[in-house]
């Protein structure tokens, strides 16, 4: 039986991640996290600013900000968290951090506890047919996680023409039987990894 190749899935978020690494940074309007002694001109500071990979924390936290009513208490999030949490980034500094490779596997348990509803997105018909409210899903699950650069910056175009190329590839799937569900699960998994996974904010 043949099934939709997990590399194609794989190279989808790698774009979604690639594209939303291209925006701006977001800025804190409080300032630096650390309000030690400012560093000497020209140090290098891993770890800090733009070049910030996310904690655990900062993780599960973005996944909540992402996805509409998951609960890191409850469901699938929850039971996921228990287990790979401990594995998720520890520290700040990308050259130290270890366990971003977890993400989806939070990322995924986190989308089958969304609700197509939350989104406006059928549960029955065709994907082919609902492909407009399955994009739509992916952008505002992306303007969540990118506090709304995802459908009015620069880039909007191409992070729809990303999960437009999802959505299409899951439709013309017809080795597996893809339900509207599973598609939701794919979209979902596709944006909030790019969200979740940016580093520098």
């Amino acid at each position: 039986m043949k099934r939709t190749s997990p590399l194609l899935l794989a190279a989808l978020v790698a774009s979604l991640a690639m594209i939303a690494a291209c925006l701006p940074p977001a800025t804190s309007a409080g300032g630096p996290l650390d309000s030690g002694p400012p560093p000497e001109p020209g140090t290098d500071l891993p770890g800090l600013g733009s070049a910030s990979a996310p904690t655990a924390d900062a993780v599960i936290g973005r996944i909540r900000n992402t996805l509409i009513g998951v609960d890191p208490l409850a469901g699938n999030f929850a039971k996921a968290i228990a287990q790979v949490k401990p594995n998720l980034p520890q520290m700040t500094n990308p050259v130290q951090a270890t366990g971003l490779d977890q993400i989806p596997l939070l990322v995924y348990a986190a989308c089958t506890d969304a609700k197509l509803a939350s989104y406006n997105v059928p549960t029955t018909g065709t994907i082919s047919a609902n492909s407009a409210p399955l994009v739509a899903a992916g952008m505002k699950m992306l303007d969540a996680g990118l506090a709304g650069v995802a459908s009015q910056g620069a880039s909007s175009g191409d992070f729809q023409a990303a999960l437009q190329a999802l959505v299409s590839t899951l439709a013309a799937d017809k080795a597996t039987t893809q339900t509207m569900t599973t598609s939701f699960i794919a979209v979902c998994m596709a944006s909030t990894t790019a969200a979740v996974s940016m580093v520098g904010y």
